[in-house]
């Protein structure tokens, strides 16, 4: 009997979240957990593989990143359009600043309204954003991997290699004790350059989901950073032991309140 896709999809959410809460979980577990086949689950996992969020080794998966559906998406773009509102408010005239692969750094610069201000960013994805027209954008090249649209290789770090920056402003999949991290390695090694190469204040941009979360590849220690820049739905304990452990100051930000007539 075939199976309604609602219920599919219900089962790989479900099957995502024991996977983003365990790190790491075998075949047999989620067969045993879902009652399902084994070929369902390889099947599901494959599913996620391909949107990026986990990496299947042999017998189970590992998170990469965390995933969201489009009702949470709704929900989470409000915390990070205020953390990207906040983050443009550090751009001065005549900067020239990196951005990273991330969807909250990139979201930067339909708030940046400075003069004559250089954007390096090795995000695709800022090809689709509305700068003012004092705004430069330059893309770093490279291979672009999908579906995050972020370009990385040997290409992106020999133009990164001649160029330095302002300020640099990095989003992350995970921020704890350890620093940033994120499941991908060659996104790691942008983000160490990017970092490396800037001349002035450093900017972790990180909503409450990722705080507290650690991943298999370090961009940064602590002591690198200056500012990290999170949402006020932020867990008190998890940032308490982050805050302990740095001199970066820490800004909470909400989004803007609606404003109605009645």
């Amino acid at each position: 009997m075939k199976v309604s896709k609602d219920i599919v999809d219900k089962r790989r959410e479900e099957l995502l979240k024991v996977v983003q809460s365990n790190q790491f979980i075998s075949v047999e577990e989620l067969v045993s957990m879902f009652d399902v086949s084994a070929v369902t689950i390889r099947r599901d996992l494959q599913y996620w593989e391909e949107r990026c969020a986990i990496e299947r080794s042999y017998g189970g998966a590992a998170i990469l990143q965390e995933y969201f559906n489009a009702s949470e998406d709704y929900e989470r773009s409000k915390y990070l359009l205020a953390i990207a509102r906040r983050a443009a408010l550090y751009v001065e005239d005549n900067d020239v600043i990196f951005i990273n692969s991330s969807m909250t750094a990139v979201s930067m610069i339909n708030y940046i309204h400075k003069k004559n201000v250089t954007i390096i960013t090795n995000n695709a994805k800022a090809i689709y954003s509305n700068p003012d027209e004092n705004i430069t954008i330059m893309f770093t090249g490279g291979e672009v991997r999908y579906p995050k649209h972020s370009m990385t290789g040997d290409i992106t770090l020999k133009t990164l290699q001649s160029i330095y920056a302002n300020k640099c402003f990095i989003g992350c999949s995970g921020l704890s004790k350890n620093g940033v991290s994120t499941g991908f390695i060659k996104e790691t090694f942008i983000n160490k350059l990017m970092l490396d190469h800037t001349k002035g204040s450093k900017f972790i941009l990180c909503d409450h989901n990722k705080i507290g979360l650690d991943y298999s590849f370090n961009s940064c220690t602590l002591d690198d950073m200056d500012y990290i820049l999170t949402d006020t739905l932020v867990d008190e304990s998890k940032l308490s032991e982050i805050s302990s452990r740095t001199k970066a100051e820490i800004i909470k930000v909400e989004p803007l309140k609606r404003v109605t007539n009645e």
